[in-house]
């Protein structure tokens, strides 16, 4: 008779989830003592590979059938009702922050979350220039429950089908389901190791994480056929202990994740599954206590999980600080607090409920997708102004066809062809009032051209996907580079329209107007390569981020020297915007932590420009916004009333189109454009 093993009998099951969560927890508070504690994840993957598969079998043993919807059904009375009211709580807390940066992206990852695909979402940002610089989700953890989810979703179809099989050709259930299971868990650890190492989306990838619930799965499928007995190795059960416990403290695991480095936590869970249980040694005194801890602990590991992280992201931002010492142990008391009360008051009323209604696919179904839907509208409809969405100067006004007298007032000669004015870069430059309060809105603003007739973004090589300025002009110019370039777009659709000339984008994320980078990208170079130097374009504008010539090879070329001097040599008008300054982790960290981001500052550090050096090497002209964004030597999250930034990297369009009039007399000074 074939049988399971379920978890009321297994008190070292709970004593595995405690020492997961411990181990999570402990990495995400104090990442550089635990330092591979993220394996607790993976053991979590295992036990959930393991349990599940367990149940379902009990109930094919039992009734020869299994009932999919009735597991959903389960599956949703035990999972949903903690995680929705941890996201609800987290959407609210962030809003209660005050602080654009989180509250800008909540929307998306309660979304995610809340549907089970955060997972996706976060493999996506990776490798997405849009996103991949967002601050830090407070829901980011729920991954790894959305890869579970994915789990529980796939796993039951297949224990159908392998029920309708198994009929059709008289074998057994276990012999077709452990068929499955090897083949689809070798082939995902094959995926993980030779596919998906080193790709930044494969640590959310469900398919480079499959291979450990099905690891899970097959335990309880060899233990459920009766292959081992529990209890009866105890010395290969304490060396798996042992194995799982070190584990969390080998340096460089996180590099070879999700592939071999989870190996040694995954198979010494699948061995303690598999060899356990075992009772306590009543000559450890200690023995009996540790294991009710860790009870206490287990049965409260999901709240856990889902209540430390947010409690991590969110406390410095209430607090105004990063968290020590002591700040850390409070988090870790609110977190346990916090889990009490979800465990006691939403986990378990729901899960042990004995009316009819919350057995009913139908009515669970239509509560977690109502309650989903309700929680997702409201992070999204909730999200705050942070200020004016336009500026106030009329920036096509201040842009001068002939310089200002020097006896204009507020006169600056780096500037003679602007009117001074204080909104954004302006208050970089001119004599205005120190404002540090964020008085417009930069979130509103799109990082990117709107889609319209001009800007259809349908060209898969990036070569003039958009127009913008004045469309109908025959006078052009080209803006080409990377997202650096991109991030000027609003300013050169102003100076478009204000001096009668249509903007055409060569843009591609990660690729400046280089050779020896990215193949992809020397051949996107290449091939607009004959268009820019055809002539057709009044004004070529080169903008990309810092790139250093780091080769000790003297035998490897100058990788802008090339294509920099061709332009040159062919009287090209063109010319080159010197790098924006990186603002820094501590300028970040002080925007994500400080309601008012105008009291965040930052000394100016120097940098090398290899593009603007080779510029100038070969004649071309350079522009150098240096004073722009860091005025007198110091870099502010704020000027003029604008955050400065969009990311660490990147200048907000924003700020960049309040920079407009100061480009356009830097061109118009420079003789490379002149008002129609």
């Amino acid at each position: 008779m074939a049988k399971t093993i379920g978890a009321g009998s297994r008190r070292d099951i709970q004593f595995l989830r405690a020492l997961a969560v411990v181990s999570v927890v402990l990495f995400h508070f104090w990442p550089t003592k635990l330092v591979s504690g993220f394996l607790g994840v993976d053991v979590f993957f295992v036990i959930s590979g393991f349990l599940i598969t367990s149940l379902i079998l009990r109930e094919v043993f039992t009734t020869s059938r299994f009932s999919i919807t009735a597991f959903w059904v389960r599956r949703i009375r035990r999972i949903f009702p903690a995680a929705i009211t941890v996201i609800a709580v987290t959407v609210i807390a962030v809003f209660s922050t005050g602080l654009a940066d989180p509250s800008m992206a909540i929307g998306r990852h309660a979304f995610a979350s809340a549907f089970s695909v955060e997972n996706l979402l976060l493999g996506l940002d990776s490798v997405d220039y849009v996103h991949r610089t967002d601050t830090t989700s407070p829901l980011q953890h729920y991954w790894s429950l959305s890869v579970e989810e994915q789990f529980y979703f796939v796993w039951p179809v297949v224990v159908l089908l392998g029920l309708w099989l198994s009929k059709r050709v008289s074998s057994a259930i276990t012999r077709i389901l452990a068929i499955a299971l090897a083949a689809f868990g070798t082939g995902s650890f094959v995926y993980a190791v030779l596919v998906a190492q080193g790709n930044p989306t494969s640590y959310f990838d469900p398919l480079a994480r499959a291979w450990e619930l099905a690891l899970g799965a097959g335990v309880a499928l060899w233990v459920s056929a009766g292959r081992t007995e529990p209890g009866k190795h105890l010395v290969v059960n304490r060396i798996a202990w042992v194995v799982l416990a070190a584990s969390f403290v080998v340096p460089g695991l996180e590099s070879l994740t999700p592939g071999v480095g989870i190996l040694p936590a995954a198979l010494a869970t699948a061995v303690v599954l598999a060899t356990g249980p075992f009772a306590p040694n009543p000559r450890f005194r200690i023995a009996e206590p540790l294991l009710v801890a860790s009870e206490w602990a287990g049965d409260r590991s999901y709240s856990i999980y889902l209540w430390h992280w947010p409690i991590i992201l969110l406390l410095p931002m209430f607090l105004g600080h990063e968290l020590g010492t002591v700040s850390k142990l409070g988090a870790l008391a609110l977190t346990l607090v916090l889990s009490e009360i979800s465990y006691r008051f939403v986990e378990n009323p729901v899960r042990r409920s004995k009316r009819a209604w919350t057995r009913s696919p139908v009515a669970m179904g239509g509560i977690a997708l109502v309650a989903s839907a309700a929680v997702v509208a409201g992070s999204f409809t909730l999200i705050p102004s942070f200020g004016k969405q336009e500026t106030d100067t009329d920036l096509l006004a201040v842009m001068m066809s002939e310089p200002l007298s020097p006896e204009s007032a507020g006169y600056n000669p780096e500037f003679p062809f602007t009117t001074p004015y204080c909104d954004g870069g302006g208050g970089s430059v001119f004599d205005c009032p120190v404002s540090n309060t964020v008085e417009y809105d930069h979130f509103s603003y799109p990082i990117s051209p709107p889609r319209s007739e001009t800007c259809k973004y349908e060209v898969e090589t990036f070569i003039e996907d958009c127009v913008m300025g004045d469309v109908t002009s025959d006078r052009q110019i080209a803006l080409v580079g990377d997202s650096h370039a991109r991030a000027m777009w609003a300013s050169l659709d102003t100076i478009g329209k204000r001096g009668g000339y249509a903007i055409h984008e060569f843009l591609t994320p990660r690729c400046a107007y280089r050779l020896y980078h990215f193949d992809w990208c020397t051949k996107h170079n290449r091939d607009i390569e004959p268009i820019l130097n055809s002539g057709r374009f009044d004004l070529v504008i080169l903008a990309q981020s810092s790139q250093q010539n780091t080769s000790d090879d003297a035998s490897v070329p100058n990788p802008f020297v090339e294509l920099f001097s061709e332009l040159h040599d062919n009287g090209i008008p063109t010319v080159v915007m010197k790098d924006n300054p990186k603002r820094g982790p501590q300028l970040t960290e002080c925007v994500k932590l400080q309601s008012d981001p105008g009291t965040c500052s930052r000394p100016f550090s120097p940098r090398i420009d290899w593009a603007t050096e080779t510029a100038l090497a070969v004649g071309l002209p350079v522009v150098d916004f240096d004073n722009v964004y860091c005025p007198d030597g110091t870099c502010a999250a704020v000027r003029g009333g604008m955050l400065v930034w969009r990311d660490n990297g990147h200048i907000s369009p924003f700020f960049h189109k309040s920079a407009s009039p100061l480009l356009w007399s830097k061109l118009m000074e420079l003789g490379l454009i002149e008002p129609r």
